[in-house]
């Protein structure tokens, strides 16, 4: 990947991510004390990145430092009227920036450091405000500013907040067009939406084929993620009539039903199930944690609409069911059974393509496995060297 791309050293960043997950390894005891010092030493990274605490506590005093700041720049420049607020605060904004990028990411290397979001995040609200101004009157036309402001973040600087920021700014882009033409499109939002982020969650598994850059992987878990949770979410009988009332203006009694009630009904009922099916079928443990959490919204939404009049002893029934489901599997699963067991093996996030099956792979001191044309994954040809030797 071309490093002007993000504003990171794209090797520093897989040195970075290459000792995170063998950190996870050495943690989860599949690497000895030996192997874990070598990859420290080989693998060390310049990239700065603090503690959550600290990085709070930069970001906080970062934002407080720089409305110290602009405050009397602004003041400076009291009788500019609002265009000449909105000129000064976009130049602003890419100064900010500039400086972010130039002074802490180039020369100071921090890596989400707290710091380095307070600056991206002033310096895209400046942007964003001299762009729109105070009063904006087209909202599609600030979704589609938005959506392209927080997706160069979310790829130049890998900042996941941008990121899941986008996915709302184009499912408004979205809403706001099929509002806007109504009619029988307007009836059948629903399944577009359904459709669309189908196909993004598609497209994601395509593209992380074709893309096997290490520093997206959570860019990937966070796209899959939400496309499943709004593909759902389109299709969940509570949302679609409630929106359908709130939102289209649709006149509903408590007894009538929604234009194709029986088919979000089922949706409600079957998607989760078709999730966990999914998952297990094909141990994606991305499937079977979005599949468990919607599995507790349909029985929400069900139970909401289809109440027995005694919540009280609904609630003790359902939660005594699941704990005796729950401890069922606990015994179960003591030994591993269709490659599944209760033992937490890595302390890995939701994504199951990561690095953790290659480090183990790897020749380490023990380590050793089949010669074969994947070996090379270390030598620095398929991961942009990273500092790698021969030995990796």
């Amino acid at each position: 990947m071309n490093n002007s791309i993000i504003a990171y050293n794209i090797v520093e960043l897989e040195k970075k991510e290459v000792l995170s997950k063998a950190e996870i390894l050495y943690k989860s005891q599949l690497l000895n004390e030996e192997q874990w010092d070598k990859i420290k030493t080989e693998f060390a990274s310049k990239l700065y990145t603090p503690s959550i605490f600290m990085k709070l506590l930069l970001f906080i005093f970062s934002l407080i430092g720089m409305t110290t700041v602009i405050g009397p720049i602004g003041a400076m420049f009291g009788d500019l009227g609002e265009l000449g607020y909105r000129i000064l605060s976009f130049f602003l904004g890419i100064l900010i920036l500039f400086i972010t990028e130039r002074i802490l990411i180039k020369n100071k290397s921090h890596f989400k450091s707290g710091i380095t979001e307070a600056g991206i995040y002033s310096g895209l609200s400046f942007i964003a405000f001299g762009t729109i101004g105070f009063d904006p009157q087209n909202l599609i036309i600030c979704a589609i500013i938005g959506l392209a402001l927080t997706t160069f973040a979310a790829i130049r600087y890998l900042n996941l907040l941008a990121l899941v920021s986008a996915i709302g700014f184009f499912g408004w882009i979205i809403f706001q067009i099929i509002t806007s033409i109504g009619g029988t499109i307007e009836a059948l939002m629903p399944f577009i939406f359904m459709v669309t982020f189908g196909l993004i969650y598609w497209f994601s598994n395509k593209l992380q084929e074709k893309l096997p850059q290490v520093i997206f992987n959570n860019h990937f878990v966070v796209v899959k993620a939400i496309s499943l949770l709004l593909f759902y979410s389109a299709g969940n009988y509570f949302v679609v009539r409630e929106l359908s009332t709130s939102l289209m203006g649709l006149n509903l009694s408590e007894q009538d039903e929604i234009p194709f009630a029986i088919v979000f009904y089922l949706l409600t009922a079957l998607v989760p199930i078709g999730y966990l099916y999914w998952g297990i079928k094909n141990k994606s443990i991305l499937f079977i944690r979005v599949g468990l959490t919607i599995l507790a919204l349909s029985i929400v939404t069900f139970k909401y609409y289809f109440s027995l009049g005694i919540p009280m002893v609904t609630v003790t029934v359902s939660g005594a069911i699941l704990i005796g489901i729950a401890l069922v599997l606990f015994n179960y699963l003591k030994l591993i059974r269709s490659g599944f067991t209760r033992e937490l093996l890595l302390r890995d996030n939701w994504n199951t393509r990561d690095l953790a099956a290659i480090i183990a792979s790897q020749t380490l001191g023990g380590n050793r496995t089949m010669s074969s044309d994947n070996d090379v994954i270390f030598k620095g040809g398929s991961f942009g060297g990273a500092g790698a030797g021969g030995n990796w």
